[in-house]
């Protein structure tokens, strides 16, 4: 089965709101393909940030893996 087959299989087991979620999803793709030169979706989901987050992001990395081992090494 080709990858547009298999969409088409999904597609037509979605529900009408899963159905109109993933329409919404492919709309904003394909406006934001026709109104620029770049070929490339990076920043595509910046509308949907958390500015508040966003200096968060450089050391979730860090975080995420310390929080992991003080886990595993039975710290907390």
């Amino acid at each position: 089965m080709t990858t547009r087959e298999l969409a088409h299989t999904w597609i037509d087991e979605l529900n009408d709101e899963a159905f109109n979620a993933v329409m919404s999803v492919l709309k904003i793709f394909h406006e934001q393909s026709n109104s620029t030169k770049n070929k490339s979706l990076r920043g595509a989901w910046s509308f949907a940030a958390d500015p508040e987050l966003i200096p968060l992001e450089k050391s979730a990395w860090e975080s995420a893996a310390a929080e992991k081992h003080i886990k595993l090494s039975g710290f907390c």
